[in-house]
């Protein structure tokens, strides 16, 4: 029996890298999805904005269906995640959802899932061998979407700063594109931080702002997702260089959003996704597996588009990401 893709909230999911067919679908499963499931939901990092709206939408959606789910807060700590998810395995829960913890370093997690038949399903955490199925966004092309129009903005010449943290792969994925799109741009200096998790607003400022006393020729900054705007757009305004630099990042969080309403403000563009939607389906696979379906895609990725202030949304709201345009080349309707 085909697992349907479908549609989850405001936005399909589709284009996917093809993994196969699952085993984990074939196992003989004693309950069903309407059933009182008990699911546990682990995040390395909570209080990261992006991760917190995608937990707090699973959870919600697990009190809908009826589920008994709950959730741990690894607080940036990779090895309590890890213990969380192998106790929560081993109290015999009947699912794991994995909201950005790094499934590379969730061996023994996944291993321990997979002897006990219970899916392991993650969203924006890699897609590796073992998982049933990893929900994201294509993060390289992201990275090349955002670095190839901060060279346009930019004109080519200049000093480029890329903050991120290259522990999750999405991150790293983001990071790869940006470096690439700037490979032949012999006129821009790209300068890499890696920032500090947990503190990391607080860090992206300090280092922002040690930054431009020692570079005057810092004119675009790029961050490798949204949260790390407010800190880079707080040290750039504190400098008095707000019609210097330009800022771009991925994500689309409501803080960017405000930043570009302002109208004066570094920050000018972003690459969204539906974090609802993204999280939604981490639960909707989840279910499908329970009651026995295939998964056809182990990696599940869903459209981002390109927000700027041309085409923000409402206040308080998301792009609609059936019309808005994945590229700045495209008509979008919004």
């Amino acid at each position: 029996m085909a697992w349907s893709l479908g549609k989850v909230g405001p936005v399909a999911l589709g284009i996917s890298v093809a993994a196969g067919v699952l085993g984990i679908a074939d196992a003989a499963w004693a309950r069903k999805s309407t059933d009182k499931l008990n699911v546990a939901v682990v995040a390395v990092n909570y209080n990261s904005p992006t991760i917190q709206e995608m937990s707090d939408t699973v959870m919600a959606d697990c009190k809908k269906r009826g589920w008994t789910c709950e959730l741990h807060d690894g607080k940036g700590d990779q090895v309590a995640t890890n213990n969380a998810a192998i106790n929560f395995i081993n109290r015999k829960f009947d699912a794991i959802i994995n909201i950005a913890s790094d499934n590379n370093q969730m061996g023994a997690v996944i291993k321990a899932a997979n002897e006990a038949k219970v899916p392991f399903v993650s969203a924006f955490s890699g897609d590796v061998p073992g998982v049933t199925a990893d929900i994201g966004a294509a993060g390289a092309v992201d990275g090349v979407i955002v670095a190839n129009e901060m060279k346009s903005q930019i004109n080519y010449k200049g000093h480029v700063v890329l903050f991120n943290w290259n522990v999750l792969p999405t991150l790293r994925d983001r990071t790869q594109g940006v470096k690439a799109a700037m490979f032949d741009a012999k006129g821009v200096k790209l300068t890499e931080v890696e920032v500090k998790v947990p503190g990391q607003v607080e860090d992206v400022l300090n280092r922002m702002t040690a930054l431009l006393q020692s570079n005057k020729d810092i004119n675009g900054v790029i961050v490798g997702w949204d949260e790390l705007a407010t800190g880079a757009v707080r040290a750039i305004e504190q400098a008095g260089l707000r019609d210097k630099i330009k800022v771009m990042g991925m994500d689309g969080i409501q803080p960017v959003y405000d930043m570009m309403r302002k109208g004066n403000s570094p920050y000018v563009m972003s690459m969204a996704y539906s974090k609802k939607a993204i999280a939604l389906k981490t639960s909707e696979v989840v279910a499908a597996v329970i009651d026995g379906k295939k998964v056809p895609f182990r990696a599940l990725w869903t459209r981002t588009c390109v927000v700027t202030k041309d085409n923000l949304p409402a206040q308080g709201l998301d792009p609609d990401f059936r019309m808005c345009s994945p590229f700045t080349g495209e008509v979008s309707t919004n």
